[in-house]
């Protein structure tokens, strides 16, 4: 039974309204001088709150709005920059000025805007350049070199310009070759200028054993006089641009009359069966039959009317291009066809400002008015023959792939571009030129030398990126390479590599050197079909050796290992690697729980002290973050190990570039084998293991020669 409970007698009216009216004003004071450091528009629930309320008052509800305007008055006046409006912003003008800085960073080439708008774009080199097409894959570079014609814009090669006189010339580039690997600048096949030249270019004082700079194009002015005054091109990469000017400037520091200078020209590469009948749409039709008959190689200088008055209106119908592709080669190479007005400074900067003084808009408007539309412009008296360059392709690889590079003058290579693209090129980009490289083994000098410095930096690179994708995964899903005994993962060893056989001593922490064996004449003697008996002093060297291998079953990848077969193993019988022990798991497992333990332990000091901030500093988790993620990923990557006694089959050479080879149709990788391990190749057969894998694969195994 519940008691009832007791009421006041009596009630004081006055000390009830009293003791209200204080609460009343505590509360009123509250709500007038609020200790929060909360803004009014930040009080607000979610559903009411708009974007940019900060600054516009008119988004706030009509009852805060003052209260919020006193506030923003006690933090100054708050200057929003107006944005122009978007046909302002459009303006060719204002276009300009924001292409110039965005391009303030990374040159573009000239073409970057019509590429920029079709390709995902990469930064390298100092250069904006276009990686891969947004809607086309491999394949279709594939079809476009065997089919069609491959357009590739390789404006980024640097041109250096060298003039004086010849003995000179030839005298200092002779210390940066080497005659052993090829020809060098002073080629008789060269010299004269009617023919384009490859080389590799090394370091000064170089040995058989010292890395490359990289491999350049170069071309001699053709002069058919006795005078001893030249001029010679050179094309490098602008990978080793600067390492290259430095050591032609100290070669000619001391050659009196050399000048060394950079020069700004454009450079179109067209590879295919129908680069002919793309090339054609430039040319006169007096000039088309002394081009199509160039042997490769060989250089021509024409001269051409402006591309913006040919321009079709549409691409052209296949069924023309087909028509057209096969000319009659019926004329001989007459030597003077390679003379060429773009060779002269001054004609150049010439032709460059024409571009500026005629613009688009004119010949557009002028384009309008005929009265046959589509029809070529009739010649206009103020328009200017252009001259370009013409280069046949030189035979590269087994399989020659028809083609030529065009020379152009700076400031006309869209104009230039166009026509090309509506006469039926396809354009490329930098993925298309690895593609080509390792199909048809062509545009060498576009990809870098694994022994140089270029290259050793890009596959540094590439490591990097391929470590960050890895470890982004989750730990479950990561591939243990240390277990499928995976030596490097993501880059080819080669410094350990001819360590392990040339048996040296591995206890510095620094790599090796290493070099690809060049001499053609050494390289002509080896064989792999046979027993190949290799003197000491090759042997003694850390060489390279490099081959082609062409998996029977499977498809090889990048970074695969490529063994050599025991003598009991039968040719197609399945060896599996054995699973290694992983000495790291464990340590991984208890580095990571005491790492969570050490988590909360700072958390809790910073809870404590949060009213300290200078003390809450002192227990920041960042340097204790970073330095378990680079010991955990130094425990998940496999150790350094003997590459020849750590695996069940020895490991001979890496493969750099491994894919499913569409032109043979099958799986083919191109790599390097160590020289001291080609005398136990066997039959021409190794064994492929790809990375992550433990099935080694049955290959057949080709030199490069």
């Amino acid at each position: 039974m519940a008691v009832a409970e007791k009421f006041p007698e009596d009630l004081s009216i006055i000390r009830f309204a009293s003791a209200r009216a204080r609460e009343i004003g505590v509360l009123t004071n509250l709500i007038e001088n609020p200790k929060t450091t909360k803004l009014i528009f930040q009080k607000l629930p979610c559903h009411m709150r708009r974007r940019a309320m900060s600054h516009n008052p008119k988004r706030m509800p009509r009852r805060l709005r003052e209260a919020h305007k006193n506030q923003m008055e006690k933090s100054g006046e708050i200057k929003q920059p107006k944005r122009p409006r978007r046909k302002y912003r459009r303006r060719p003008s204002r276009l300009l000025e924001e292409y110039k800085k965005r391009s303030s960073n990374h040159t573009w080439l000239e073409t970057h805007i019509w590429f920029a708008k079709r390709f995902h774009m990469t930064k390298k080199w100092d250069y904006h350049l276009a990686n891969r097409s947004c809607a086309r894959s491999h394949r279709f570079c594939y079809r476009s070199l065997a089919q069609h014609c491959i357009l590739l814009d390789i404006s980024y090669l640097c041109c250096i310009e060298i003039k004086g006189s010849q003995q000179n010339i030839i005298h200092g580039l002779s210390s940066l070759c080497d005659p052993k690997t090829g020809l060098t600048f002073a080629a008789a096949s060269s010299i004269k200028g009617n023919r384009e030249g490859r080389v590799m270019v090394f370091k000064r004082g170089h040995t058989s054993s010292n890395p490359p700079i990289g491999l350049v194009n170069y071309l001699w002015r053709y002069q058919d006089t006795e005078t001893d005054d030249r001029i010679l091109w050179i094309w490098s990469h602008p990978a080793f641009r600067l390492q290259l000017s430095n050591e032609l400037e100290s070669v000619f520091v001391q050659e009196t009359g050399v000048k060394v200078a950079r020069i700004q020209v454009n450079r179109f590469r067209l590879r295919g069966p129908k680069a002919t009948s793309v090339l054609s749409a430039l040319l006169k039709p007096e000039t088309q039959e002394a081009v199509h008959s160039l042997p490769p190689g060989f250089v021509i200088g024409v001269e051409v009317r402006d591309p913006r008055t040919i321009l079709p209106q549409s691409r052209r119908a296949k069924a023309e291009q087909e028509a057209e592709s096969v000319v009659p080669l019926t004329l001989p190479f007459v030597p003077d066809w390679s003379r060429s007005s773009l060779w002269d400074t001054t004609l150049r900067e010439e032709i460059a400002q024409v571009r500026k003084t005629l613009p688009d808009h004119v010949l557009n408007k002028r384009r309008s008015e005929i009265l046959v539309p589509g029809s070529e412009l009739p010649i206009q008296p103020d328009e200017r023959q252009i001259p370009i360059i013409i280069i046949k392709a030189s035979n590269e690889g087994k399989s020659a792939v028809s083609g030529y590079d065009i020379i152009l003058p700076a400031g006309w290579a869209t104009a230039f571009w166009l026509p090309l693209i509506y006469s039926g090129g396809h354009a490329g980009g930098l993925n298309d030129v690895a593609s080509m490289n390792y199909e048809h083994q062509i545009c060498r000098d576009l990809v870098f030398e694994i022994d140089s410095d270029a290259g050793k930096a890009s596959a540094e690179e590439r490591k990097m990126e391929l470590m960050e994708e890895y470890f982004r995964k989750p730990p479950k899903t990561r591939t243990n390479f240390i277990k499928l005994a995976t030596p490097s993962p993501f880059i080819n060893p080669w410094s350990l590599l001819v360590d392990n056989w040339m048996d040296r001593n591995q206890s510095c922490q620094e790599p090796s050197s290493f070099a690809v064996l060049r001499d053609k004449k050494l390289l002509q003697t080896l064989s792999l079909q046979k027993p190949l008996t290799l003197a000491n002093s090759i042997l003694a060297e850390p060489f390279l050796v490099p081959v082609t291998v062409r998996v029977r079953h499977g498809c090889p990848h990048d970074f695969s290992m490529i063994c050599l077969p025991l003598a009991d193993d039968k040719v197609l019988s399945v060896i599996v690697e054995p699973v290694h022990l992983d000495p790291a798991a464990k340590e991984r497992k208890t580095l990571r729980a005491q790492h969570a333990t050490d988590l909360k332990a700072l958390a809790k000091k910073r809870k404590a002290n949060e009213k300290n901030p200078d003390k809450k500093k002192e227990y920041s988790s960042a340097s204790i973050v970073a330095t378990f993620k680079e010991k955990m990923r130094t425990l998940w990557m496999p150790p350094k190990c003997n590459l020849k006694t750590s695996f069940v089959r020895p490991i001979a050479g890496f493969v750099m570039q491994g894919d499913f080879a569409l032109a043979e149709g099958q799986g083919v990788g191109r790599g390097f084998l160590a020289v001291g391990a080609l005398p136990l190749v066997r039959k021409a057969l190794v064994l492929v293991r790809n990375p992550g894998t433990n099935l080694y694969m049955w290959a057949d195994v080709e030199l490069c020669i």
